[in-house]
């Protein structure tokens, strides 16, 4: 049994809804049972992570981006995460895994993208605007099943098939974290949504001659209904006056995703001291998603100076480009005078950091982002003749292990 206890505060001094400094605080508790020790069960394990959260949304309530500015910005509440059954055989060459699964744990996953405190650089805001009830993201998880496989030391395989919505229904705001508050809902009442991904790492020994690279590629596929971006259930665009204001049901939606996780430099006699770079993207078809495609990329150093090993610092950017679908329905409404906003375009994120480890259990990490075009250019909600303008981060942060 371990815990991590997490506070930072935080704020926007410029841009954004409004200027606002918070607080904002994630107890995290997991739970790991070895069967094999515990009543001989060969390749057995459960394991259940549990969260208290606290603290405001700087996000939602004062920046009014899509890319939440903190990895552990959430809704207060106290919540199971996940809570899974593994088995394992061929000397855990192949797993099967279920329960309550979070995807952001399975695919999608960079090892350097990690260090960043943004949560562009764990599960990526398409994901989270596009799936229904924001996908399997942190602090929510999905009923599932994970096969894996390694064939060779170098290749691995997964596939797996969640429910398609963790949190069902509607509610004031259509906030999915509060329609399943407690993270105990156990929905299997949705359509499927089904994941693959292959990768492939080199040089992960710490003697290997060469540096450590692992590249990924995968996707998935929702089997439920989306709504289109542009045109109603007549055919009319969603922007006219005559329209009926229900989209067009569409059948399925999907992605595609590359990732690459590349070490530039390792300190000698170390496994991961040194230089990593990142590399993630995705695409989504335009006409039924708000956001139809993805990067983020950084650099990472640990180590930063002699006698700081586990002192980490990276720079990192990330970048959603909105569904030209859905900015030809803005352009449509100015044209027919419903509406003035400009068109939908992009949000994007630029994030320094530094994490200083004071003790192997204790760390504090500043950090500083700026971000560009919140909402992916969307007005003020209380002024829609003016859009939310860039805003600026700074924060502080300080993790415990327990």
């Amino acid at each position: 049994m371990t815990a991590t206890y997490t506070a930072e505060t935080l704020g926007n001094p410029s841009g954004g809804i409004k200027r606002r400094a918070v607080g904002a605080a994630l107890l995290q508790g997991d739970l790991d049972v070895n069967l094999d020790k515990l009543v001989g069960w060969q390749g057995g394990k459960i394991h259940a992570t549990a969260f208290h959260i606290q603290g405001r949304q700087l996000t939602s309530n004062f920046i009014g981006g899509l890319i939440p500015v903190s990895s552990v910005e959430a809704a207060p509440s106290t919540r199971l995460f996940s809570l899974w059954f593994e088995q394992s055989v061929l000397d855990d060459r192949a797993s099967l895994r279920f329960g309550q699964i979070p995807m952001q744990e399975e695919f999608f996953t960079s090892t350097y993208a990690a260090y960043m405190v943004n949560s562009a650089f764990g599960w990526p805001a398409i994901y989270a605007a596009n799936m229904p009830s924001g996908g399997g993201g942190y602090p929510l998880a999905n009923m599932g099943t994970r096969l894996k496989v390694k064939p060779t030391e170098e290749i691995s395989l997964m596939a797996a098939v969640f429910s398609g919505n963790v949190a069902p229904g509607t509610n004031v705001g259509n906030d999915a974290q509060k329609r399943n508050r407690s993270g105990t809902d156990f929905s299997f009442d949705s359509p499927p949504v089904w994941f693959g991904e292959a990768a492939y790492s080199i040089n992960q020994d710490k003697d290997s001659p060469g540096l450590p690279a692992t590249f990924k590629l995968g996707g998935w596929y929702y089997n439920g209904r989306t709504a289109d971006q542009h045109f109603d259930n007549t055919g009319l665009s969603l922007g006219s006056g005559a329209s009926s204001g229900v989209a067009r049901n569409l059948r399925g939606n999907w992605a595609v995703y590359g990732i690459v996780d590349h070490m530039l430099w390792k300190r000698e006699g170390t496994v991961d001291s040194g230089v990593g770079a990142f590399f993630r993207t995705t695409y989504m078809p335009d006409d039924r998603n708000q956001m139809s495609y993805w990067l983020d990329t950084g650099l990472t150093l640990k180590g930063t100076f002699e006698g700081r090993d586990d002192d980490i610092t990276g720079i990192s950017f990330a970048y959603g480009k909105m569904s030209d679908e859905l900015a030809s329905r803005d352009a449509d409404a100015r044209r027919f005078g419903t509406a003035t906003a400009p068109d939908h375009d992009f949000e994007s994120v630029v994030e320094i950091m530094y994490s200083y480890a004071v003790t192997p259990w204790w760390s504090v990490t500043g950090f500083g982002q700026y971000l560009f075009h919140p909402g992916g250019t969307t007005t003020l909600p209380e002024n829609t003749s003016k859009t939310i303008p860039d805003a600026s981060v700074l924060g502080l942060r300080t993790s415990f292990k327990l």
